[in-house]
């Protein structure tokens, strides 16, 4: 409900009251002065029709008439609520989300603005809650996108299937950490890419009847700070399949060039981190998408708005009113619900006419 009343169908309508109630009041006066007995003297009278309370009282026969002529104009002006449906219809981007969670994203490396070093995991973490929530800054949100999420290391993983839940798949995210076993810690970057290719295959299944919803392009945003070393089949395979089923795949390498290594006695010492760049350039040369190097958190949160410009969803929303007439329909404010106008107006004058009839009866 946007108000107690939005809207009157007629308004014009209204302008009656102007001329109505003045009338009433003028047929009442006309009345009060209209002589009724002839009489030598009416000193007596006078003085008794003072002290009545009946005759004081006759006053309240004007003003409830007047009240029940603006409540019937009010009535046949059609006062309306107006309550808002609203149809978004979307024609939106299906975005699986294949986020590496090997043990080398526990190194504390990547900087933000504030030269804190995070996490590589907790950085992804942060970038990828703004760009699927928005960030209020340079990432508006994925509003009416499809977006899943497959985490992998030695084996890939669907932790949130395509949805358009996406504080569920925040909260999701949330609990993604790093393998606490070793055989469980590695880097299947094809076999993830696999996975991730046929979760947006299978979306036809779910949503491709649905009016409001019409998938416009279908991406993955692949994202590693490493190279293959495990898995069934090799990430040029994988982007084979995502060629042919018209899937692009921006692909990013998320890692400094550098780390420090502890080497005890002898202190510390530089070593460049391997990305294998190439192939996630073949990857997104291949399926039609581009390829990214974040080396520290300030620059992970550029990539992904670049990619957040490059797929963006078309949102048409339409808005809906149905209108209630509230001439005939109890008006709720509050805890309070008011009869209806045309209710109050019938009571309002058939009380006028038993007091002019009773009580407040004049003679003649």
């Amino acid at each position: 409900m946007t108000g107690i009343i939005d809207r009157f169908e007629w308004p014009w309508l209204l302008l009656l009251a102007v001329a109505l109630v003045p009338a009433v009041w003028w047929d009442w006066l006309r009345r009060r002065r209209r002589a009724a007995l002839r009489i030598s003297s009416t000193e007596d009278l006078s003085a008794m029709s003072g002290r009545a309370l009946s005759v004081r009282a006759r006053v309240l026969l004007p003003i409830l008439r007047s009240l029940a002529v603006l409540l019937i104009v009010l009535s046949i002006a059609r006062p309306q609520r107006a309550d808002e449906l609203t149809q978004v219809s979307t024609e939106g981007v299906a975005l699986e989300l294949v986020l590496d969670r090997s043990s080398s994203m526990a190194q504390r490396d990547l900087m933000d603005a504030n030269s804190r070093a995070w996490t590589r995991l907790d950085a992804v973490r942060n970038v990828v809650r703004g760009f699927v929530m928005g960030d209020g800054d340079q990432l508006p949100g994925r509003r009416g996108d499809l977006v899943g999420l497959t985490v992998f290391a030695r084996y890939p993983d669907t932790i949130c299937p395509l949805t358009r839940d996406h504080e569920h798949l925040i909260r999701a995210m949330r609990d993604v950490e790093v393998p606490t076993v070793r055989l469980e810690d590695g880097t299947a970057i094809g076999d993830a890419l696999l996975l991730g290719v046929e979760r947006i295959r299978n979306i036809g299944r779910r949503f491709g009847d649905e009016d409001d919803f019409q998938i416009q392009s279908r991406a993955i945003i692949l994202l590693t700070d490493g190279e293959q070393n495990a898995g069934d089949h090799s990430p040029l395979e994988a982007a084979e399949a995502a060629r042919a089923l018209g899937i692009k795949v921006y692909a990013i390498g998320a890692a400094p060039t550098h780390h420090v290594v502890d080497t005890g006695l002898f202190g510390t010492r530089r070593e460049p981190v391997m990305v294998d760049e190439r192939t996630l350039k073949r990857i997104a040369e291949m399926t039609g998408g581009r390829y990214f190097r974040a080396t520290d958190a300030a620059s992970l949160a550029d990539v992904y708005a670049a990619i957040d410009r490059l797929e963006r969803s078309k949102i048409d929303e339409q808005r809906y009113y149905l209108y209630d007439e509230l001439a005939y329909q109890g008006l709720t404010i509050g805890r309070v619900t008011l009869p209806p106008p045309l209710l109050v107006a019938l009571i309002v004058l058939g009380l006028e006419a038993l007091l002019a009839n009773t009580w407040l009866r004049r003679v003649p």
